[in-house]
C-alpha cells in the first residue's frame, strides 16, 4: 500500500478528549490526511513531528 499525502490543518478538538501524536505521544495539535489506495487515512501529530513526518 502507499500512502500519499494530502493536506495538513490544525487539529480541532470537538469532544474534548486529548489527541495524541502518533510518533512521539505528545499532545496532537494538527491532523494530516492521506490517500491510501483509494481510501483516506487521518494522522495525528504535535507541532514537532508534523514538521518531519508529513511529506
Amino acid at each position: 500500500m502507499e500512502k500519499t499525502f494530502s493536506s495538513l490543518k490544525p487539529l480541532v478538538d470537538v469532544d474534548g478528549k486529548s489527541k495524541f501524536c502518533l510518533k512521539c505521544g505528545s499532545r496532537a495539535t494538527k491532523e494530516a490526511l492521506f490517500d491510501v489506495d483509494g481510501a483516506m487515512l487521518l494522522e495525528k501529530y504535535c507541532d514537532t513531528c508534523a514538521e518531519t513526518e508529513v511529506k
